[in-house]
C-alpha cells in the first residue's frame, strides 16, 4: 500500500514538474508561430491592397493552432460587422482563446496594443507597428529560448525531488 502510494505522490510530482516546462515550450511554439502570422500579414500588407479582412481570413489557413483560429475568428466577425472597429473585434478574437493560448499577460498586452493600430494608420506607420511587434516578438522567443534551456529540467527535478520529500516525510 506503502509503495502504490508512494508510486502516485512521485508520479504526479514528476508530472507536475512536466506541466511547467512543457507550458513553456507551447509559449515558445505560439510566439513562433504568431511571428510567422504577423510576418504574413506584413508582407500582405505591403505588396497587397486587399481589404483587412481577406488579409486575415488568408492568414488564418496558413498560421496553425490556436494562432490561425484567432485570426480566422478576427476575419468572419469583420465581414459580419460594419460598424465595430478592428481594434474591437481583435481584442474580442484575442479574448475568446485567451484560456486556450500559452502566451503570459505582458505578450497578450503587446498583441492587443498592436490591435488598437489595424484599420487606422496608413501604410507606412502600419508596417512600423507590424515591426515594433515582430521585434518583440523576436525578443520574447530569444527570452524563452534561454529559459527553457535554463529551467527545463528544473522543473523535471524540481518535481522529482519534491515527490521523494513528501514520500520521505509520509514514510
Amino acid at each position: 500500500m506503502r509503495l502504490l502510494g508512494s508510486v502516485l505522490v512521485l508520479g504526479a510530482t514528476l508530472w507536475f514538474g512536466a506541466y511547467f516546462a512543457a507550458k513553456e515550450k507551447y509559449r515558445l511554439q505560439e510566439l513562433a508561430e504568431l511571428e510567422r502570422a504577423i510576418l504574413l500579414l506584413q508582407s500582405q500588407i505591403a505588396y497587397l491592397s486587399a481589404p483587412l479582412t481577406e488579409v486575415l481570413e488568408s492568414i488564418s489557413w496558413k498560421a496553425e493552432g490556436v494562432i490561425g483560429e484567432i485570426f480566422a475568428q478576427a476575419a468572419a466577425v469583420m465581414a459580419e460587422r460594419e460598424r465595430a472597429s478592428a481594434e474591437e473585434i481583435w481584442t474580442e478574437a484575442w479574448s475568446k482563446k485567451r484560456n486556450q493560448i500559452f502566451l503570459t499577460a505582458e505578450d497578450l498586452d503587446m498583441v492587443l496594443s498592436f490591435g488598437k493600430t489595424l484599420g487606422y494608420l496608413d501604410k507606412a506607420q502600419q508596417e512600423g507597428s507590424i515591426c515594433l511587434l515582430l521585434r518583440y516578438l523576436e525578443e520574447a522567443l530569444a527570452q524563452g529560448r534561454k529559459r527553457l534551456e535554463k529551467n527545463g529540467r528544473l522543473y523535471y527535478g524540481i518535481g522529482g525531488l519534491s515527490g521523494l520529500l513528501i514520500i520521505v516525510t509520509l514514510l
